[in-house]
């Protein structure tokens, strides 16, 4: 029976143990600020962190290292009172490294870190072309910018006078209007102009002392040179007297499309017999000659010019054009002389060039008189011809006079600007004739806006090129007189600038009203295009706090405010920026009114320390910067305890009673432990909780007390004091665990199982105090060599009170 016991002892003292095993611990880092700039102090925050809570207790043999000390290097290490360990960080360079952090029981890491650059200097030059590709035919004029940039890829303005050497890698390609640059102090970009000479490819570089050189490549292509097309109309012409026919020139893209002269083409036309016999001794005798070259005026595709024929001549002429340099000749035409009827007023006919849908009057062909064999007559009495056609909103023909005496005309028309789906012209004589003109729409040109400045500083002027662009994207000319007009914006103005027929590129005056980015929408004439435009802002346009999450009452906190530019960087006050800080929950967070960066620093550390957990809302006010707020959470250290006692005794009998002290769920093991009681005699206790959290205590009931008012404090490993207490009441009486403060302190089932106990005898021996020293054998948790007496002691003294 008393075996049977015994090993009820056991499996109810194995009941009430608890496993553990010790997880591994992690660091818990923190950067301040949030962002460092180069050749300044910053602090990583190590902590311990188990099971992702903070455990306040110091971290100790922790090694630590950088992993590029040309960018960040550690300096010394700072250990306070508590349990942060700050490593004092110094930044030499721009870039990313990594700060290794070790420790006995941690696991080790790697922290990175970014070093932002000094955005208060510029530290190399900026070069960008507009355009930057080009066709030899034109246009020939660029601009270049030079401008200042920091670090951190931003415009900089420059401190005082710089003068910039300007330079290219081929001046046969590119000629620079200027060898020097000079941005002035307080300005950030210069511009100047260059002029396109040759087909090629070159740089111009920028170079200025202690500041980074920069290039921007210029490309000069060869496009397939425009093509000149000769037509002559008649072929025929009568040779009775100076009559006269026509020789027509139209240019072409490279492509064959008909496309406006970028300038006036002057056009010398020559004529010659194929078959005449050349000798030195006999002049030439020109029967047929251009009375004068063709001009192809700049803006129009066209151009004509009479050939005369001397009276008697006969025979087939080839009719060449003398192709200006970089142009190209389509090859000759012809024109026969022979003699015919003289007069007549037979059928007209009328020979079409290629039409362009321009919407002006353009030549589109030449109009004659000719017999029914085909052969040019001469007309007998002024004529007026018609020639209606099928869609005169898209070709509408002049009506045409032949004089008496002259049998050929030119033919115009009212063109429109879009390609009908069918067209037919009706030629309105003897015999009718009836034609297909062939209509073309010109070649797009599109309309390319840029910013002659790559990177916007916010606030300042700043211009915009505008230039058009052929289908191939090389650069033209305008074709039209118009305006460049921008639709408003909120963060960026273009001023109404007019554009001349024969411009190559325009520049517009612009301001950055503020920091952003937006999209620009620009009109000219009957093109649209849009731009996106960003501009920054070296001055702090934002404020951000960081603090620890959560802060923790009654212990300091270190919290760090930082002003940042409109990209989000760190970067240095110009002058003293006041902060005004506003907490919504004083009961919880009280926090200075203002708070200073002073000039020449990017943040500022600020020292609080909570009086009671919650939550409370921070917000930060800064003159033109907008509002910041921050929902911070308060929580505390001091440890959850949970008393387990029985509910009631008898006097004179002993007790177990057991605290486990617990943070967020986790047992708290070598907490120190302070018992105080009264109505008991404590006859053993446990000065500090075991590996499970739990600290035990035996006591012995007085007779003479009604209750017995036990109560604990748990303090240690940096947490704040806890303390527990209850109420056990003597003789049996039903009184219930009361008054625990802090955690409510959880009564367990030991009350109920000692009394129960307390009637189990075994050959009339009470049972009690076997059990008690069973429960100290098997579980171990009343063996402390500092707080517990020895075996012999405890068995011996139960003993005597058993009996």
């Amino acid at each position: 029976m008393r075996t049977i016991f015994l090993i009820l002892i056991i499996i109810f003292s194995v009941g009430i143990m608890k496993s553990y095993a010790d997880s591994d611990y992690s660091f818990g880092v923190r950067i301040m600020p949030d962002k460092l700039i180069e050749n300044s102090d910053g602090v990583l925050q190590v902590y311990a962190l188990h099971s992702g809570n903070i455990y306040p207790q110091k971290i100790e043999n922790m090694v630590f290292s950088s992993t590029d000390s040309s960018i960040i290097q550690v300096i010394g290490v700072e250990s306070g009172d508590n349990f942060i360990t700050n490593i004092k960080l110094k930044t030499v360079g721009q870039g990313s490294a990594k700060i290794e952090i070790g420790a006995p029981g941690f696991v080790s890491q790697e922290v990175p870190i970014t070093v932002y650059g000094n955005q208060n200097y510029p530290v190399k030059l900026a070069v960008q072309s507009t355009p930057s590709i080009f066709s030899i035919n034109g246009p020939h004029t660029g601009y270049f910018t030079v401008e200042l940039i920091n670090n951190n890829g931003s415009p900089a303005t420059a401190k005082n006078d710089i003068l910039v050497n300007l330079d290219t890698t081929d001046s046969r390609v590119v000629k620079l209007a200027d060898t020097h640059l000079l941005i002035k102090a307080g300005e950030y970009y210069g511009i100047e102009k260059f002029e396109v000479m040759q087909i090629g490819t070159t740089q111009i570089f920028a170079s200025a002392d202690s500041l980074q050189s920069s290039s921007a490549t210029v490309t000069v292509n060869q496009i397939g040179s425009p093509i000149i097309h000769m037509y002559v109309y008649p072929k025929k012409i009568n040779n009775y007297q100076s009559s006269t026919s026509y020789a027509i020139a139209q240019l072409t893209d490279a492509s064959g499309n008909l496309t406006p002269a970028k300038k006036d083409i002057v056009i010398p036309v020559n004529i010659n017999n194929p078959n005449a016999i050349l000798t030195n001794s006999s002049p030439i005798i020109q029967n047929v000659e251009a009375n004068a070259p063709i001009i192809i005026k700049k803006g129009s595709y066209w151009g004509y010019t009479n050939i005369a024929v001397s009276a008697g001549a006969n025979g087939t002429y080839n009719v060449l054009s003398s192709t200006p340099n970089g142009y190209v000749n389509s090859g000759p035409s012809q024109i026969t002389t022979f003699t015919t009827k003289f007069y007549d007023d037979k059928s007209a006919r009328i020979d079409l060039l290629p039409i362009l849908a321009t919407g002006k009057d353009e030549l589109i062909g030449v109009l004659h008189l000719e017999d029914e064999n085909g052969n040019p007559i001469i007309a007998s009495h002024d004529m007026q011809i018609e020639i209606d056609s099928s869609d005169a909103n898209s070709l509408a023909v002049d009506n045409v006079i032949l004089n008496k005496g002259s049998g050929v005309a030119p033919v115009f028309a009212k063109v429109g600007t879009a390609i009908p789906v069918s067209i037919s012209l009706h030629v309105v004589t003897y015999n009718d004739q009836t034609v297909s003109p062939v209509i073309s729409l010109p070649a797009s040109n599109s309309l390319k806006v840029q910013s002659l400045v790559p990177e916007i500083l916010s606030n300042t002027n700043f211009p915009i090129a505008a230039y058009p662009t052929d289908s191939t994207g090389m650069p033209v000319y305008f074709t039209n007189d118009s305006a460049l007009e921008v639709i408003p914006n909120n963060y960026f103005s273009v001023k109404q600038t007019m554009i001349h027929k024969g411009d190559s590129i325009i520049l517009a005056d612009s301001n950055s009203l503020k920091s952003g980015t937006s999209t620009v929408n620009i009109l000219s004439d009957n093109s649209q295009t849009s731009i996106a435009l960003q501009s920054f802002s070296n001055s702090p346009s934002q404020v951000v706090l960081n603090y620890p999450n959560p802060i923790f009452m009654d212990m300091q906190n270190a919290l760090v405010i930082q002003i940042l530019d409109s990209n989000g960087k760190p970067v240095f006050a110009q002058k003293d920026i006041t902060l005004k800080l506003i907490s919504s929950n004083k009961d919880v967070l009280t926090l200075p009114t203002n708070i200073t960066i002073a000039k020449g620093q990017y943040y500022a550390p600020l020292d609080v320390t909570p009086s009671s957990t919650g939550t409370s809302q921070v917000s930060v006010f800064a003159n033109d910067m907008p509002l910041s707020t921050y929902v911070i959470k308060v929580d505390s250290f001091s440890p959850t305890l949970s008393l387990e006692a029985p509910k009631s005794t008898l006097p004179g009998e002993s007790l177990i009673a057991n605290v486990t002290a617990q943070y967020h769920g986790y047992p708290l093991k070598n907490m120190m432990i302070q018992w105080k009681t009264s109505g008991a005699i404590i006859q053993n206790s446990d000065a500090v909780t075991n590996q499970n959290g739990t600290a035990n205590i035996v006591l012995l009931a007085n007779s003479n007390s009604s209750t017995i008012n036990l109560n604990v404090n748990a303090t240690g490993l940096g947490y704040i004091p806890s303390h527990a207490s209850t109420l056990i009441n003597i003789n049996g009486t039903n009184v219930y665990a009361s008054g625990v403060n802090v955690t409510a302190a959880k009564l367990s089932p030991l009350g109920n199982i000692q009394e129960n106990l307390k009637t189990f005898k075994v050959g009339g021996i009470d049972t009690l105090p076997i059990m008690v020293l069973g429960t100290i054998v098997i579980s171990g948790i009343l063996i402390k060599r500092k707080s517990l007496p020895s075996f012999k002691k405890m068995s011996s003294r139960i003993n005597t009170q058993s009996k």
